[in-house]
């Protein structure tokens, strides 16, 4: 166990800036520009926001109940967005990380170090995808709660200085506690999802001589195209958008946080119209629905015998040029 933490620990060490620096630059990238805009905004109309002619904060007190309810319901949908802003930036993290997990260490030659210590194959690598399933998650968890509470507080302060009450507007309708929890139960289903990604990239990883970007991307498209010319999937009677939506874009992006799915569409969680709230977009119901599904499994089976690919090939396989 002892073992485990260490390696779990070095692989955070070597890819912190992608685990830990990612989130926090896209955390300050965001209040700043929102920063920004509140200002340029309030000092290009006056000491107080108006709409239609009237102060901001009589609408506000004016506004019928439902109305507050819709004002409500936007504030939590724009947290949402927010923290699917800092889970944009870990998939980009994580996609790139899994390429280079296998193929870098011997590219450097480092994996001859490695291998003289007494952690198995299947341990090297059962590390690193508990790295990119369950460490970068929950450091970008951690991140999305820290924009919350900084983007709260800043638009509090906005409505504060306009004369509205923040707790009625604001902070009292804002369920980031709910939208949290959601999000944290949402990594090991995430994990789960993301196994025929992962398991696509650390095989490509540890079997590419070099290149691995190319051969983890171009090998699919063109894979997809041959499929399309000669009209293969016709035959069986299946679409030939099915190889694009369950093969191309479930090995390559399923590595992006919430992007399953309930009814065979590649989109992020259920669908979304009006009367919508995050608890519809990220919940506790479109979770258990995704581990329902027969094709969450069979991709998880395929991710897991391709992971088996990754050890048999970090084992065996020798040094790139």
């Amino acid at each position: 166990m002892n073992t485990f933490v260490t390696q779990l620990k070095r692989e955070y060490w070597e890819n912190r800036g992608g685990f830990f620096r990612a989130p926090i630059v896209v955390i300050g990238v965001v209040v700043l520009i929102t920063i920004m805009g509140l200002v340029v905004g309030q000092f290009s109309v006056g000491s107080h926001i108006q709409m239609m002619g009237m102060p901001i904060s009589k609408i506000i007190d004016g506004m019928p109940a439902d109305k507050l309810e819709g004002v409500a319901r936007s504030i939590n949908i724009g947290l949402a967005g927010m923290s699917m802003l800092v889970q944009f930036a870990l998939g980009i993290v994580l996609f790139f990380y899994l390429i280079g997990s296998l193929f870098d260490e011997r590219k450097d030659r480092s994996v001859l170090f490695w291998k003289s210590m007494p952690v198995s194959d299947f341990q090297t690598v059962l590390t690193k995808i508990v790295a990119a399933t369950f460490l970068a998650p929950a450091i970008a968890w951690v991140a999305g709660i820290l924009l919350h509470v900084l983007m709260l507080a800043v638009i509090g302060i906005f409505f504060w200085f306009n004369d509205v009450n923040p707790m009625k507007l604001l902070w009292g309708p804002a369920e980031p506690l709910k939208l949290w929890g959601v999000m944290l139960v949402g990594i090991p289903v995430n994990a789960i999802w993301a196994l025929p990604s992962i398991g696509w990239l650390m095989l490509v990883s540890s079997w590419a001589r070099g290149k691995p970007f190319l051969w983890a991307v171009f090998v699919p498209v063109i894979a997809g195209i041959l499929l399309t010319w000669f009209d293969a999937l016709s035959s069986l009677s299946i679409p030939d958008t099915w190889y694009w939506k369950e093969v191309f874009a479930r090995g390559l992006f399923s590595i992006f946080p919430w992007t399953f799915d309930t009814a065979g569409a590649f989109r992020f969680g259920l669908e979304f119209s009006k009367d919508s709230t995050p608890a519809d977009l990220v919940s506790l119901k479109s979770l258990l629905a995704v581990l329902t599904t027969l094709k969450t499994w069979l991709g998880a089976a395929a991710g897991s015998a391709m992971i088996a690919g990754a050890v048999y090939f970090r084992r065996y396989r020798e040094l790139t040029d």
